[in-house]
């Protein structure tokens, strides 16, 4: 998987405007295009072309934007269809770190127009902020599905943005590093490609916690990958309450995949 453009939605929140600097460190170091996005009702269309070109100037070469004009309510496919627009794109969105997952997309769009996607998302959550040297990818696992499907994807995001992934796994107090609380994250580790780019870690505490603090005490972490679980069809889509506490509180972005929605 490549992907050639990373596409800010930009609704001019700050949570939109603040996702733009991730957006141009996603864009070098991918080598990819940064393409702000916003959609607009026809009326308002030319003050948000004027805002958008500005943006784009301030965020220099290789930016361009596009700006979508509807008199629909954008809240309907029309977003779908922009989310399901190819495997060519690294959305990256700023997020105001509250419950529901259609809340972070262009602002208001409902959930049951994005729990149709299978789609990876850097989020920018309140607290993030890019670190442009940092090269380690962070993929907290478990023995879930979901968490075998993020760490597939985190290996193709991680390699497009020439990061190296470290695997976390927390376990509780007391426990040594070295015991068989380690065996399932080795076991992962040693499955996945180019070994050399990949190291794991044990760490200990409240999940949400510790992931944070190991974040906040390790410079080297630029992004921390995350699934959100799965709905069975039309169930209302959120993000799990172990993601949704560290994309409110992370001091980095969160690469998150919705999967598909179950039957």
């Amino acid at each position: 998987m490549t992907f050639r453009h990373v596409t800010v939605p930009v609704d001019f929140s700050l949570p939109s405007l603040s996702a733009i600097g991730v957006g141009q460190i996603l864009a070098q170091r991918s080598g990819a295009d940064l393409q702000l996005l916003s959609i607009a009702a026809t009326h308002g269309a030319a003050e948000a072309e004027a805002e958008l070109q500005r943006l784009s100037h301030e965020a220099g070469p290789g930016t361009n934007w596009r700006i979508i004009t509807t008199d629909e309510d954008p809240e309907q496919p029309l977003v779908l269809t922009i989310l399901e627009s190819g495997d060519d794109t690294l959305w990256c969105l700023g997020s105001h770190g509250r419950t529901a997952f259609g809340e972070l997309l262009f602002g208001s769009i409902s959930a049951d127009v994005v729990r149709e996607t299978e789609t990876r998302i850097v989020l920018v959550g309140p607290q993030a902020a890019p670190r442009p040297d940092a090269d380690v990818m962070l993929v907290p696992m478990d023995d879930t599905e979901n968490s075998g499907r993020i760490l597939a994807t985190a290996v193709e995001v991680a390699d497009m943005l020439k990061m190296r992934l470290r695997l976390v796994q927390v376990g509780d107090h007391g426990l040594p590093s070295d015991s068989a609380e380690s065996s399932y994250i080795r076991h992962e580790a040693a499955k996945l490609p180019a070994p050399h780019n990949l190291d794991y870690d044990v760490l200990h505490g409240n999940v949400e916690s510790a992931i944070n603090d190991y974040v906040a005490q390790t410079a080297e972490v630029g992004m921390i990958a995350m699934a959100t679980r799965g709905v069975p069809a039309g169930a209302r889509l959120t993000i799990g309450s172990t993601a949704l506490h560290v994309l409110r509180h992370a001091i980095v972005p969160v690469l998150m995949l919705h999967p598909a929605a179950s039957a």
